[in-house]
C-alpha cells in the first residue's frame, strides 16, 4: 500500500492509525477502546470504530496534513472490499 494512505483497525483493546510499512519505521497513533459493552456485541464494535477515528484524526492533526486511508482485517465488520 501506499505510504500516503494510512492503515486504520484495532490492535488488541486500541484502535489505530498507522502511515508507513510498520510502526517502528512509519507514524502511529493508538487510541484505547472505551466502553464496559461486551466484547463482540454491536456496542462494543462501535466503540471500537470511534477508538479508530480518534486515532485517525490525531494523526492527522499531528502530521498537519489530509490522509486517505484502507481498512485493516482487524477493523470492526471487516468486509474485505
Amino acid at each position: 500500500m501506499s505510504e500516503d494512505r494510512a492503515r486504520l483497525g484495532v490492535d488488541g483493546n486500541a484502535g489505530f492509525a498507522l502511515l508507513g510499512a510498520n510502526i517502528q519505521e512509519g507514524e502511529c497513533e493508538f487510541e484505547e477502546v472505551k466502553t464496559d459493552a461486551p466484547i463482540g456485541s454491536r456496542d462494543y464494535a462501535n466503540a471500537e470504530r470511534r477508538a479508530v477515528k480518534i486515532a485517525f484524526d490525531r494523526l492527522q492533526k499531528r502530521l498537519g496534513r489530509q490522509l486517505s486511508y484502507y481498512l485493516d482485517p482487524s477493523y470492526p465488520h471487516y468486509s474485505g472490499a
